[in-house]
């Protein structure tokens, strides 16, 4: 887990809103928009149907002899309906026609004053033997010259309530209607885009304040976390050396020689965590072996390997620090698989934990233990060029050597305070996002 930056969250957080509310609002605004359509389209069928029920009502006493219909006399009430007909609400009827039940064209009367009365008369008076097939009002919607028509063919009954013939009709809808569906739509998606735009900036205040008490929290954790870090590492110190510096110099020198590697971000964050903690397990040493100032013997360096395996148990019991296993548990195996505690070699052995191994040996040679002095800068390369594919991966040997003259000029006598700076520059640049 890495520190909340606020700002970025809040730059992040207003990004989200506004394309969580330009979303709702796309969706609302397209689904009321087809909502009204759809009503409208309804209230245009209404009209039209009603319409074709007035027709079939006036003309059903012509229709009670279905074996011998007059067609001029039903021509001519057909003439007059078309000249007489009370325009709808949405539009008007342009076309009306009769078919006998046999599905013979009777008679066919279009307005003349209707602009695209030749373009309905090619579609109209077209059903013949199709029309047996219409036992109940069908309806269905024509463009012609991009002007919706509505087509509705329907039996028609008599006086006597029989099937006498068959109707068709086409019903213009006015282009008045037309833009007041659009303009109708329009204005009710644009208020439900609008209602949501206002739900949505309503709700940012109450988010902004849950986020930011998040964020606190969070920040908070973060920096227990890295206090947890600090104090086992400087645990471990006291334990051993009785100063901290060797965890800050071999931390920054790890760091140094990964991003000269160029490794990731997350992997010199696993890097740092396990660089602070590599020697945690030595809180489980005892003292007569830990602080000897001679050279161990083997039964007590037998002892003193424990501390790989006391090292993993601790960080494996807190899940922000179990990152620091690569090192904790590797950071001294060998290359060449001589090293313990499981005699991994070569890529076997995790990368960081590689890395650290340079780094571990070039401060521990260049710095003063109670059981020795300082190496030169000369020596200390010498030994670690020497364990180039034993010790230390090769790769990383030649990488280091480009910058350990630059390292050790400004870290071997670099001061706690100096060096504490410098690592919470590391902190801030690695886990605050």
């Amino acid at each position: 887990m890495n520190a909340i930056d606020p700002r970025m969250i809040h730059r992040k957080l207003v990004f989200r809103i506004f394309l969580m509310g330009l979303a709702l609002s796309i969706i609302v605004g397209a689904g009321v928009w087809q909502m009204e359509k759809n009503k409208i389209g309804q209230d245009i069928l209404w009209d039209a149907k009603n319409g074709f029920k007035d027709f079939n009502r006036q003309i059903r006493t012509l229709l009670n002899t279905p074996g011998i219909l007059n067609p001029d006399r039903i021509h001519q009430h057909l003439v007059l309906e078309m000249a007489g007909q009370r325009e709808n609400q949405s539009g008007q009827f342009v076309s009306m026609g009769i078919y006998t039940l046999g599905g013979e064209l009777l008679t066919l009367v279009t307005d003349d004053t209707y602009e695209n009365r030749d373009l309905v008369r090619e579609k109209a008076g077209q059903l013949d033997d199709k029309i047996q097939t219409y036992k109940t009002m069908k309806f269905g919607v024509i463009h012609i010259d991009d002007t919706p028509h509505m087509q509705i063919i329907s039996p028609l009954s008599n006086d006597l309530g029989e099937l006498a013939a068959y109707g068709e009709t086409f019903f213009a809808v006015f282009p008045e209607t037309l833009n007041h569906i659009r303009r109708k739509a329009i204005k009710l998606s644009g208020a439900a885009v609008l209602i949501v735009m206002l739900t949505t900036g309503l709700l940012y205040p109450m988010v902004v304040t849950l986020l930011n008490r998040v964020s606190s929290l969070s920040a908070k954790l973060f920096e227990s976390n890295l206090e947890m870090l600090k104090v086992l590492g400087s645990a471990v110190a006291k334990r051993d050396s009785d100063t901290d510096l060797h965890n800050y110099r071999v931390t920054i020198i790890s760091v140094k020689l990964a991003e000269n590697l160029n490794l990731p971000k997350p992997k010199i964050q696993r890097l740092i965590k396990g660089a602070f903690l590599h020697d945690v397990g030595k809180i489980g040493i005892e003292d007569d072996i830990l602080h000897k100032p001679g050279r161990l013997s083997e039964e007590e360096f037998t002892v003193m390997k424990n501390h790989v395996p006391y090292g993993m148990d601790i960080v494996g019991k807190a899940e922000w620090i179990k990152e620091a296993t690569d090192i904790v548990g590797y950071h001294h195996e060998k290359y060449d698989g001589s090293g313990y505690d499981h005699g991994l070699k070569g890529d076997e052995i995790p990368e960081i934990a590689r890395i650290f191994a340079i780094a571990d040996v070039f401060d521990a040679l260049t710095s003063r233990r109670p059981y020795k002095e300082p190496f030169s800068f000369k020596k200390t390369m010498e030994i670690i060029i020497a364990g180039r594919g034993s010790h230390f991966d090769p790769v990383h040997v030649d990488a280091f050597e480009k910058i350990a003259l630059t390292l050790f000029e400004t870290y071997s006598k670099k001061e706690d305070d100096a060096l504490k700076t410098e690592l919470a520059d590391l902190l801030k640049e690695y886990f605050y996002c």
